[in-house]
């Protein structure tokens, strides 16, 4: 089943373009182009996806409402488009991941609009959430444009300038109840989706493979939404209810397995449900975040290669750089931790007590489709008169490459950042 969706791929070459130029403080615009960069991957694996859709009629309103699940069963896209007497409205969400929705969302608004000369007015807002003045969840840039297009004449409105909106000014800018409503409204409707019934496509539906041996960890996909990391363990027989986290649900039952000795992460690809390898890292659940304890998984935008960051408060308990080969294979990964401590701290030449601290906090800043890896790593102070201040910083440009036993990391560069 389709439905007639009002957003064309040419408005998001749109978003990439203004995302690139538009100005204001560069964190801000480095958040606008991580969204834009997130919308055209979304796109490009709707086809592939688990798709809800719920067509409802009021009166003279037409409503229908969609809903797309990626393998891993994170929600990646909600559309909700109006119709009545000729007017249409569309809006649609896309975040960086909406169980985290306060990180970054973008949502854009359509209406369309009949004229009394058979033409139709075109009335776009382009909303960007994300992180300003210290707080997360917050409008960071909006954008409108406006058009009349004649009779017969294609309503795209890619050549139609970007208005950006003044911020600054108080009636432009959204109240906490907006907001909160606004960022909510995605997985509430989501979830009304899910319970209303099954899907109208499920890709993932038949497909078993060694899909009894592991489960996903939110938030792991890869761009393309083929590849993931999931959560496993080294024995013969899982008996998974014996590992649903009862205090969570996100999209489901969640699983977690601390106190096992045998917990493994793999790399697998989503569409055969097949584990293609072991990342060496050995995160506990399925969640993204438990507290403090985050596995964290940033990839480059080929979906080849990845990091998966196991954090904590005051460091990082592991960390590990891996790759893909076609086939799909697994080419293997690499500690990360070890590739880079010891050169680290030659070049910092200094070190906590390893019985206050001693251990490195490691951020994944970007991976490059060339194997570049830029990461900060910087060595926290847990305890004492000093607790919470940065001993060191540095900031290291590593690259992921081959090697004739799998894969290998080199540092390329390593400078001194500001101690915060």
């Amino acid at each position: 089943m389709r439905t007639n969706v009002l957003f064309r791929p040419s408005i998001a070459i749109g978003i990439l373009a203004l995302a690139c130029s538009a100005s204001g403080a560069s964190s801000l615009d480095d958040q606008v182009k991580s969204l834009a960069q997130q919308y055209k991957q979304v796109e490009d694996q709707l086809a592939r996806s688990v798709h809800y859709i719920r067509k409802t009629e009021s009166g003279s309103v037409t409503t229908v409402e969609q809903a797309w699940f990626n393998g891993a069963n994170d929600l990646i896209k909600v559309a909700v488009e109006r119709t009545d007497a000729g007017k249409r409205e569309l809006t649609e969400y896309i975040a960086l991941d909406f169980d985290n929705d306060y990180e970054g969302m973008f949502v854009l608004t359509r209406k369309e609009t009949p004229l009394p000369d058979g033409g139709t007015r075109v009335d776009e807002s382009r909303k960007y959430f994300g992180e300003d003045n210290g707080g997360n969840g917050q409008l960071i840039r909006e954008l409108k444009k406006s058009a009349h297009f004649k009779a017969g004449e294609s309503t795209d409105t890619v050549h139609v300038p970007n208005a950006i909106v003044d911020l600054t000014k108080k009636s432009n800018q959204m109240s906490e109840g907006e907001l909160r409503e606004i960022l909510l409204a995605p997985e509430k409707i989501a979830n009304k989706l899910r319970e209303a019934g099954s899907p109208v496509a499920d890709p993932f539906a038949n497909v078993k493979g060694d899909s009894e041996k592991f489960r996903v960890i939110h938030g792991t996909a890869s761009p393309d939404g083929r590849y993931a990391i999931a959560l496993g363990f080294a024995r013969k027989e899982i008996s998974w209810d014996d590992f649903v986290d009862k205090d969570f649900a996100e999209n489901g039952p969640t699983y977690y397995g601390e106190n096992e000795e045998d917990v493994r992460n793999y790399v697998v690809d989503l569409a055969s449900q097949r584990i293609l390898g072991e990342t060496g890292c050995n995160y506990f659940g399925t969640r993204r975040r438990y507290n403090h304890r985050a596995s964290i998984v940033t990839w480059s935008p080929d979906s080849v290669k990845f990091v998966q960051l196991w954090d904590d408060k005051w460091s990082s308990t592991a960390c590990v750089a891996g790759k893909t080969n076609p086939g799909p294979t697994f080419a293997g990964a690499v500690d990360v931790d070890k590739a880079i401590e010891k050169k680290t701290y030659a070049f910092v030449k200094e070190r906590l007590d390893p019985e206050v601290g001693g251990s490195l906090s490691l951020h994944i800043n970007k991976v490059g489709d060339d194997g570049t890896i830029d990461l900060d790593a910087s060595e926290e102070i847990p305890s004492g008169e000093r607790k919470g201040e940065t001993e060191f910083a540095v900031n290291e440009r590593l690259r992921l490459s081959d090697g004739p036993k799998g894969p290998r990391l080199e540092i390329l560069k390593i400078r001194r950042l500001p101690n915060e």
